[in-house]
């Protein structure tokens, strides 16, 4: 379709309300009298009331689809496909003006790829693809082709098959029948195989949609399957039946299940309008719905109820990192188009703000956020990247700890296999030499000896309890309910420990809450406590572990816990004889 310019539009949208009627008219009155018996309209007033009403619901639907962006191109369409609509009745209006019959002649070959342009190219106006663009030009190439040819050498006075003018063509150049009769054929059997790609390419988009996005697109999509197949059905009963009878019933019902088609898609392109409408002011409604502090998604909840697509998802752009995130922060993918879906780039200041998949239904989506909406996104957009940032301390953090910990349980294993060993080989010979002094009867040396043996059993003994400190072996061969009981056996004060789950749990919680009792529990014993109490509870995907004593006051603030707790995602709960995490473990 050729573009209109702009200053043009608006006043041809405003000349289309008074002509669509007033054409509308005129061939109503042209039916009912010299077209009697030279239109369908003039034949049967069933096919009169479906011919009027086809047409006028097509211009005004389509003034109702011009006043919104996102129908706009598909309303100029169908106002002009209404108005084309009515050129057969004009063709055959006896002994009407010839110029009047002549143009009816060349326009009514356009009613079909108009039509076809409009089903193809709905909701936006414009061909979605570089393969629907070659198919609409391809139709009008061949209609205008057709109408020229028909134009410059037929003459209806000689032609055997003319029923709707026989008299009349003001173009005419040269009388040239055969080329006439190719002409002819040849547009009848491109109409067959055009209306059979449309009904093929209908029903893929049907196919190819799923949801909501198929159930928008049926209201045009089907009755334009039924237009397709009646107009295919028409240009074959010609190819049979040369010269067109409106009084045939085959043909008459052609007629009417063509005018009723129409009808039922204009009501879909009207809906469509209404819908469009409907979704403004549904995200209009948005930002005021929102409050000054929504919750992180409520914004694409908000918009994908608004817009009536539940599968609409946005995704924000974070230059900094060069990547996408949802709006709790968490990296997704880079959108991408799908059958039935499409992805709409959103700018604010020419920079990228989020890209939002939405149905295929909302080609301009773009067009319908205005400022306040974009404020919107952009404000959630810049609480996602504060989250992102919080994710990625929050695992750098987790990184930190893990670290640690692979260390000290690399101090441990080496001065488990290492030193241990080594002074433990030390024992065993000091052993030896002991029992030669008692066999050589050396009480001097075998005292020495005893002596130099108790001092390596007691360094042996606090190099374990070292190792042990640095970190407990039991804790990662028998999981998290041994090694607190073997830490309450050692402390140095009575500690009751509740039956603690069995489950094992991820090595770095298991080691988060092993140090948290041991600290607590050190803890009370500095403040004076007679007795602690531990428990261990797994509730609703959270590990909870708590430390009660009966000891003086807590004024330490346990950062250290605290620290290593907040890197895994939980919460440290500190009062003053009462200590508790809660640790997500999934």
């Amino acid at each position: 379709m050729p573009r209109v310019s702009a200053s043009w539009v608006r006043p041809a949208r405003l000349a289309a309300a008074p002509l669509g009627p007033a054409v509308a008219v005129g061939a109503l009155l042209i039916a009912a009298g010299p077209g009697m018996f030279t239109t369908y309209a003039g034949r049967s007033g069933l096919a009169a009331g479906l011919m009027v009403a086809a047409g006028l619901a097509l211009v005004l639907a389509g003034l109702l689809a011009s006043q919104t962006s996102r129908t706009g191109r598909a309303g100029d369409l169908a106002m002009l496909v209404g108005l084309v609509w009515f050129a057969p009745v004009w063709v055959g209006w006896e002994l009407g003006p010839p110029l009047v019959r002549s143009l009816g002649m060349l326009a009514a070959g356009f009613a079909f790829p108009l039509l076809f342009y409009l089903v193809l190219t709905f909701p936006g106006g414009r061909p979605p693809s570089s393969g629907t663009r070659a198919l609409t030009w391809a139709v009008y190439l061949e209609a205008a082709l057709a109408a020229l040819g028909l134009a410059l050498f037929r003459d209806p006075y000689i032609d055997p098959a003319c029923w709707a003018n026989c008299t009349d063509n003001v173009f005419l150049v040269r009388s040239l029948p055969a080329l006439a009769r190719a002409v002819t054929a040849t547009d009848r059997w491109f109409t067959v195989a055009a209306a059979t790609t449309l009904l093929a390419v209908c029903t893929w988009r049907l196919l190819a949609r799923r949801g909501r996005a198929r159930v928008a697109l049926m209201p045009i999509v089907l009755p334009a399957m039924v237009f397709a197949a009646a107009t295919g059905a028409h240009a074959i009963e010609l190819s049979r039946m040369p010269l067109e009878d409106p009084g045939n019933p085959a043909f008459q019902l052609i007629f009417d299940v063509q005018n009723a088609a129409v009808i039922l898609l204009a009501a879909g392109l009207a809906m469509g309008a209404v819908m469009t409408v409907v979704h403004r002011r549904g995200v209009a409604r948005i930002v005021a719905s929102l409050g000054e502090a929504p919750a992180p998604g409520s914004l694409e909840s908000a918009l994908a109820r608004a817009l009536g697509d539940p599968e609409l998802r946005v995704a924000y752009w974070l230059p900094d990192v060069q990547s996408y995130v949802d709006a709790q922060g968490r990296p997704v993918a880079e959108p991408a188009a799908a059958p039935g879906r499409l992805v709409t780039a959103l700018m604010q200041q020419d920079r990228r703000v989020a890209v939002v998949s939405h149905a295929a239904t909302l080609p301009e989506l773009e067009r319908e956020f205005g400022a306040a909406i974009r404020l919107g996104l952009e404000n959630e957009r810049l609480q996602a990247e504060i989250l992102f940032q919080l994710s990625e301390v929050r695992a750098s953090r987790a990184r930190i700890v893990q670290a640690g910990d692979a260390e000290r349980r690399r101090l441990e294993r080496n001065l488990h296999d290492g030193a241990q060993q080594r002074i433990l080989a030390l024992s065993y010979d000091i052993r030896l030499a002991h029992a030669g002094a008692e066999a050589d009867a050396d009480d001097r040396t075998r005292l020495f000896l005893e002596q130099a043996l108790a001092g390596v059993q007691a360094g042996l003994g606090e190099l374990r309890e070292l190792a042990h400190g640095i970190y407990p072996a039991i804790l990662t061969e028998a999981g998290l309910g041994q090694a607190l009981a073997t830490l309450a056996d050692s402390a140095s004060i009575p500690v009751e420990l509740d039956d603690a789950v069995q489950r094992r749990y991820p090595e770095v919680i298991e080691t988060a809450a092993y140090l948290m009792v041991a600290e607590a529990i050190e803890d009370a014993a500095g403040r004076g406590a007679g007795y602690a109490a531990v428990t261990v509870a797994h509730l609703d995907g959270r590990l909870t572990v708590t430390v009660e004593d009966d000891g003086q006051c807590r004024s330490a603030s346990m950062t250290e816990i605290a620290d290593r707790v907040g890197a895994l995602g939980g919460t440290l709960t500190v009062e003053p004889t009462w200590m508790g995490v809660e640790i997500p473990c999934g």
